[in-house]
């Protein structure tokens, strides 16, 4: 059997942190921020969802999605509505405005990643997303209790 370093992991972990590092520059091209395209990608693709929903969904402090909603809000591209089973759960949508700002963002960059996919493979990405998904829970059953 093949001997793995214990390295791998902290390099599987540098290679995750590039994949986001890819996101954030593609944000940067588009004069937004990673915490934005979260924001924006988001609710383009679910049509509504809540500052937890993304917050937790990204790892991003709750306030730091909170202050960009407000942004958002303020300048017409969201609107934020109290959700009707708690009023102080946020529910969060695209407006008009919005979809057209969001538009030549999102939609290139669904193509890309499906160009992606496409290039990788649909039996890799399924498999390299199943492999990652054992994985974390091995790791979350070790390092999480």
């Amino acid at each position: 059997m093949l001997k793995v370093s214990p390295n791998i992991l902290d390099e599987i972990g540098d290679a995750c942190t590039r994949v986001n590092l890819s996101y954030a520059i593609f944000a940067k091209n588009h004069q937004i921020n990673a915490n934005e395209l979260a924001i924006l990608y988001t609710l383009w693709i679910s049509d509504f969802a809540t500052q937890k929903h993304i917050a937790d969904k990204y790892h991003l402090a709750k306030q730091t999605i909170h202050t960009l909603c407000k942004k958002y809000e303020a300048d017409g591209i969201i609107v934020i509505q109290s959700s009707d089973n708690d009023k102080r759960e946020k529910i969060l949508s695209l407006t008009d405005k919005g979809k057209a700002f969001a538009k030549p963002i999102i939609e290139p960059l669904l193509n890309l990643e499906q160009k992606i996919i496409d290039e990788f493979g649909d039996e890799q990405m399924l498999l390299l997303l199943k492999q990652m998904q054992n994985l974390q829970t091995l790791m979350a059953n070790y390092l999480e209790s």
